[in-house]
C-alpha cells in the first residue's frame, strides 16, 4: 500500500479529509496490526484518524481486520451465551466495579470473559482488582478456554488476545492521545458474535455511531454509557441500556433523571485492594449491590438467553 497517498486522503483535517472505502480500510488496518506500516507513517495515520474520526465504512473495515487477528474461544455447551466485558479505562476517582459485574454473572451461571489491559500508569485497572480477588490473568488462549470450561471468570489480557492490538494501544503513551484502536478493542470478540458484548461509551455522540455499528453488523450487544469509561453501570444513576439482538435495538432500561434519591454505599477509595474487599463484601451480602448494577445484570441475563424477559431476569437477580 502507498501509505503517503492514504495520509493525503485522511490527513486534511476534520472538514477536508476524505473517507476510505471499507476494503481500503481493511487492508490498511491489517497492515497496522501486522506491523507493516513504517513508524513515521503509522503515527501520522493514527493522529489523522483521531482528528477526522472514523466513518461507518472505515469502522467496518477496521473491525473485519481486527476480528481476523484475535484469539478464539469456544462457548461452553449447554450454557447461556458468554458475556464479554471489555476493560480498557480503569478507575480514576472511584472503585472499579467491572469485576463485580463479572462475578455476579458467574454466580448466576453465565460464562464471562473480561478482556482488556493489565495495567495503566494513571488508573486502577480491573486486572489489579482481579489480582486481589485471586483471579489471575490467562497467559495463553488455551488457559482461557480451560478456565471458561470450568465455569471460572476469565481475564484475558489484550497482549494475549491480540498482540497487534496491544502494540497499537501502547502507542498512546508515545503519541499523547488515544487512537482508533481504543474504540475497536472494546468491540473485539473471541466468540465471533456468538456472545453478548457489553460495550460502553463515554461521550454521547458515540452512542449513535455504536448503535449504527451494531445494527450494521447484526451484533448481539448491550450498549450503555459507562462509568469513567468502564463497562459497568453508574452505581449512582442508572443509564439507558439498549440490547441489540442480531442488530435489532431494544431499550431494556431507561436513564434515571432528576435528583438521586439515595447515594449507594461504595468503596471508600479507588485503591485496588479496598475495591476488591468491598466486592467480596457485596458478593457475601454484607453490603448491597447498587441498583443500577443489578439492573445491568438483569439486562445481561436477558441478552444471554438466561431469562425470557426482563421480569424473569429481574426475578433471577432478586433471588440470588
Amino acid at each position: 500500500m502507498k501509505f503517503n497517498d492514504i495520509i493525503k486522503e485522511v490527513g486534511r483535517g476534520k472538514d477536508g479529509a476524505t473517507d476510505l472505502t471499507e476494503e481500503t480500510a481493511f487492508q490498511l488496518y491489517s497492515a497496522m496490526l501486522d506491523g507493516q506500516v513504517p513508524e513515521l507513517e503509522l503515527g501520522a495515520l493514527l493522529v489523522a484518524f483521531r482528528i477526522k474520526g472514523e466513518s461507518e465504512a472505515e469502522m467496518q473495515g477496521f473491525y473485519r481486520a481486527m476480528q481476523s487477528r484475535v484469539g478464539r474461544l469456544q462457548a461452553p455447551a449447554g450454557k447461556p451465551l458468554p458475556v464479554v466485558l471489555p476493560t480498557y479505562n480503569g478507575a480514576r476517582r472511584q472503585g472499579n466495579l467491572t469485576p463485580l459485574l463479572a462475578l455476579l454473572l458467574q454466580k448466576l451461571g453465565v460464562p464471562v470473559v473480561v478482556q482488556g489491559v493489565r495495567a495503566d500508569p494513571k488508573r486502577v485497572t480491573s486486572a489489579e482488582v482481579f489480582g486481589h480477588l485471586g483471579i489471575a490473568a490467562s497467559n495463553a488462549m488455551a488457559d482461557a478456554q480451560q478456565r471458561l470450561d470450568a465455569g471460572e471468570v476469565v481475564f484475558l489480557p489484550i497482549d494475549v488476545f491480540s498482540p497487534g492490538l496491544d502494540a497499537l494501544l501502547n502507542l498512546r503513551w508515545r503519541l499523547g492521545v488515544r487512537n482508533s484502536t481504543h474504540t475497536l478493542a472494546k468491540l473485539a470478540d473471541p466468540f465471533d458474535n456468538r456472545s453478548v458484548r457489553v460495550v460502553s461509551v463515554s461521550h454521547p455522540e458515540y452512542m449513535g455511531r455504536m448503535a449504527a455499528f451494531f445494527r450494521d453488523t447484526q451484533a448481539n450487544a448491550l450498549l450503555l454509557r459507562g462509568t469513567e469509561g468502564e463497562v459497568y453501570a453508574n452505581p449512582k444513576r442508572c443509564p439507558q441500556m439498549t440490547w441489540f439482538a442480531a442488530g435489532q435495538a431494544h431499550v431494556l432500561a431507561e436513564a434515571e433523571e432528576g435528583v438521586i434519591a439515595a447515594v449507594p454505599q461504595l468503596p471508600e477509595e479507588m485503591d485496588a485492594l479496598v475495591t476488591a474487599q468491598w466486592i467480596q463484601r457485596a458478593l457475601a451480602g454484607e453490603v448491597p449491590v447498587p441498583g443500577p448494577i443489578l439492573t445491568q445484570l438483569a439486562c445481561c441475563l436477558l441478552a444471554a438467553g438466561a431469562a425470557t424477559d426482563m421480569t424473569a431476569a429481574l426475578a433471577l437477580v432478586a433471588h440470588h
